[in-house]
């Protein structure tokens, strides 16, 4: 398997809901730290998306965008690595950290 996502069989977002005035921008920090099993060795790309409802609903994106207007949105964020050529996850526990700016 070369790509492991939350958004694969089995897998689940994380959700957080923001409550703004308004005029906020939301975004997503890269990948700050990741844990992978000690027999996976090779290098993962990891890519962090979002999509919100709510007070505003946005597309599954991994862009910055602009919160409108006051209310809460609920923003679920995915998480997707991938590895390239013949590279295959192993089996075992992955974590990652991610970020959620809103400036």
């Amino acid at each position: 398997m070369s790509t492991l996502s939350s958004k694969n069989p089995g897998g689940a977002p994380a959700k957080v809901d923001v409550t703004t005035t308004g005029g906020v921008r939301v975004s997503l920090d890269a990948v700050s730290s990741a844990t992978a099993p000690a027999t996976d060795t090779t290098s993962t790309v990891w890519t962090p998306t979002y999509s919100m409802s709510g007070a505003q609903t946005v597309a599954e994106t991994g862009l910055s965008t602009l919160m409108t207007g006051a209310g809460t949105r609920n923003v679920d964020i995915n998480l997707t690595g991938t590895k390239s050529g013949m590279d295959t996850f192993m089996g075992g526990n992955y974590a990652a950290t991610v970020t959620v700016r809103c400036e």
